[in-house]
């Protein structure tokens, strides 16, 4: 099989690399080619920092980069977040180490407004804070310490720490709240395909000099335990997702929760909507400098891949591993219910801060896509005040 790469767009070393192991081991999971493409240790487009022709470096987020997140738009969900934290760090009787635990920090904007709101508003909950990081990509590790460091000293030595997986942290070792913004989206997914009335899955394979897709029989008994397990049937030529590395994720964060709350915050759907008939190509996209496309065998390790999440099949894992679901509800409810209003009152109607959080209340865009799923453990009965204006899909739960 050749070998030649110069003419694929994207980055040369790692594509050579999945065509020579497609040569030795056949063709890959579609899961398999995200994976590499995305995080893979030397080459994968979360993992380094690429340059650009003016031999300047090009960021992956951010307005410069390839896509932007709500911490970009706004300080205002680290705002609101610190209130919902210090309720919740009531609810649990003020323990004497409060960890917060963030997965996947993106550029650390998040963790640094959020330690800087503490500092302003709450010095004596900052005295109990761990403030936990875990994030496998050195070089968004880097970008994490910079962007916290360039606006909080923190006043005692491990307050914030990174881990690159949840696998290094014990069992039950968090009292607290396990968080995440936009990080599901980023896990591989399994591409799948009804053929002929049978699910196939999607394999990437390369011949005539590109990668070429095929179907074949799913790759483990794990998928199809997936499929069963969330009652999932498409019509014929419908293609989708199935989530395994989000179930799996979501067994390791309960694994580490002693007590507390988990709340996920990202696009996606309930389930009976994720695998609707009018669904018929899935949920998967590319980002490059915010351009959406569909062609993930071009620019590879050098364009963001996502999939929205399945916030059904979150919610029934969690349940089966003891993290149970609170409520759930749209982005724009989950503000308001913490008195978003409140943090720009006094702001002009046309200032960047109140256009900022247009776009996060937006009915059309990220105010009703996005979704906030909550969860708990460890405690009988929890109230959030991000929860108090429900919106109208609780099949979810």
């Amino acid at each position: 099989m050749p070998s030649d790469s110069s003419h694929f767009s994207g980055n040369p070393t790692l594509i050579r690399k999945l065509i020579e192991e497609i040569s030795l081991h056949g063709p890959l999971t579609f899961a398999s080619f995200m994976e590499q493409a995305l995080y893979d240790k030397e080459h994968g487009y979360y993992m380094t920092q690429t340059v650009q022709e003016d031999q300047s470096p090009k960021e992956r987020i951010g307005w410069e980069g390839d896509f932007y997140t709500a911490p970009e738009l706004s300080p205002i969900l680290a705002k609101t977040l610190v209130r919902q934290v210090l309720d919740i760090d009531a609810q649990l009787g003020h323990p004497a180490i409060f960890t917060f635990l963030e997965m996947g920090g993106g550029n650390g904007t998040f963790a640094a407004d959020f330690l800087q709101q503490c500092q302003r508003i709450a010095p004596e909950f900052l005295n109990r804070l761990q403030y936990s990081l875990v994030e496998r990509s050195p070089y968004l590790q880097s970008l994490q310490k910079s962007c916290i460091r360039a606006v909080f000293t923190p006043e005692r030595d491990g307050l914030v720490i990174w881990v690159a997986s949840l696998d290094e942290l014990p069992t039950q070792s968090v009292i607290g709240i396990l968080f995440s913004n936009e990080l599901v989206d980023a896990f591989p997914v399994h591409r799948v395909r009804s053929h002929n009335q049978c699910l196939q899955e999607v394999f990437v394979d390369y011949a005539e000099g590109q990668f070429v897709e095929q179907l074949g029989p799913l790759s483990s008994q794990a998928l199809q335990e997936y499929v069963h397990r969330n009652g999932i049937d498409l019509h014929e030529g419908q293609t989708s997702e199935l989530h395994l590395a989000a179930e799996e994720w979501m067994i390791q964060a309960a694994r580490v929760l002693q007590q507390g709350v988990m709340i996920t915050i990202d696009y996606g759907h309930t389930g009976s909507d994720y695998y609707a008939a009018d669904r018929k190509d899935g949920t998967f996209v590319c980002y490059y400098q915010h351009t959406v496309s569909t062609n993930p065998y071009t620019r590879v390790g050098e364009q963001d891949m996502t999939a929205h999440v399945n916030f059904s099949a979150l919610a029934k894992i969690g349940t089966e591993c003891g993290i149970l679901p609170v409520g759930f509800t749209t982005l724009s409810h989950w503000l308001m219910g913490l008195g978003v209003e409140e943090f720009v009152g006094d702001q002009d109607p046309e200032s960047p801060e109140i256009q900022a959080l247009s776009q996060l209340l937006r009915p059309h865009g990220m105010g009703t896509t996005f979704k906030v799923l909550v969860q708990k453990k460890g405690l009988e009965s929890v109230a959030l005040q991000g929860l108090r204006y429900r919106a109208f899909f609780d099949d979810v739960l």
